[in-house]
């Protein structure tokens, strides 16, 4: 025994008390068998709230990546949505210069302008 612990050993009928029943203790490979079991549930339930905590993390990091992801293409549809209303509005407005409405129709057909665009369209000039 250090001599700092001896001197409170030698001072402290309490500390005494439990460092002979220690010894006693110690030595029961009962006890040392349950005190390893011990350790070991412990590391093997750090290890598991270590594995949930990354599992988590991970799921996080998907989760908002795909948010991301999504966010992105669903503005790119909108975006797309506008240019093409913009390409079908100034194509009606050219009906005013002399155009046919089935030149302006087939114009934005070889755009590719989805028809729901085509009509919204149609509908804002008023040529239904």
């Amino acid at each position: 025994m250090i001599p700092e612990l001896q001197e409170y050993y030698d001072n402290d009928p309490g500390f005494a008390q439990f460092v002979q029943r220690h010894e006693v203790v110690a030595a029961m490979p009962d006890v040392r068998k349950a005190y390893r079991r011990w350790e070991y549930e412990v590391m093997l339930n750090k290890l598991h709230e270590e594995r949930i905590e990354a599992e988590i993390k991970e799921q996080q990091a998907k989760g908002e990546a795909k948010a991301w992801a999504d966010g992105e293409s669903e503005g790119k549809i909108e975006g797309r949505d506008e240019r093409d209303m913009e390409i079908a509005l100034k194509m009606f407005a050219s009906l005013k210069k002399g155009k046919s409405l089935s030149d302006v129709m087939d114009t934005l057909k070889d755009f590719d302008i989805p028809d729901h665009i085509i009509e919204a369209a149609r509908g804002r000039q008023n040529l239904m």
